[in-house]
């Protein structure tokens, strides 16, 4: 006669199972609807390179708002890191690097301009960023084509 742990572990276990069927049952229609691969494609294409911490995407603003944001992110940068806030002015100078024209041209200005150990923050941080922008894996189907080909 099986007590009730028992029978609290076949229920727990066949529980286990329903929800993993259920996974697999949703995953394979969703994979087989036509239009899976169309909408993935799409928001993978609409996915662009953003700045931090913006509501609008650079894509989306003027000359002007551009030029405003940037200053604007290089004050807050400057001003947060002069408080001590390191992280929020290095978040702030990133913003501006993100929207700059020409980010070579600030990067070697930051470079000179900044303390050593706050520059190599910002870079790490940079490319911390850019690897989790990056890091969208690819998905191949049957054939081993790319999903978003």
């Amino acid at each position: 006669m099986i007590g009730v742990p028992g029978t609290f572990k076949v229920l727990a276990a066949l529980s286990g199972m329903l929800f993993m069927g259920y996974c697999v049952y949703f995953d394979k229609k969703r994979r087989g609807d036509p239009d899976f691969k169309r909408k993935l494609h799409e928001k993978r294409h609409q996915r662009t390179f953003r700045p931090l911490k913006t509501s609008r995407s650079a894509t989306h603003m003027s000359n002007k708002e551009i030029e405003l944001y940037f200053q604007n992110q290089i004050q807050r940068g400057e001003g947060l890191i002069t408080n001590g806030d390191i992280e929020g002015g290095v978040d702030h100078l990133i913003n501006a690097i993100l929207v700059c024209s020409q980010p070579g041209k600030l990067l070697q200005v930051l470079q000179n301009t900044l303390p050593m150990e706050v520059f190599t923050m910002m870079l790490i941080k940079m490319h911390a960023y850019e690897s989790a922008e990056r890091s969208s894996p690819v998905l191949m189907d049957e054939e081993g084509v790319s999903a978003l080909e």
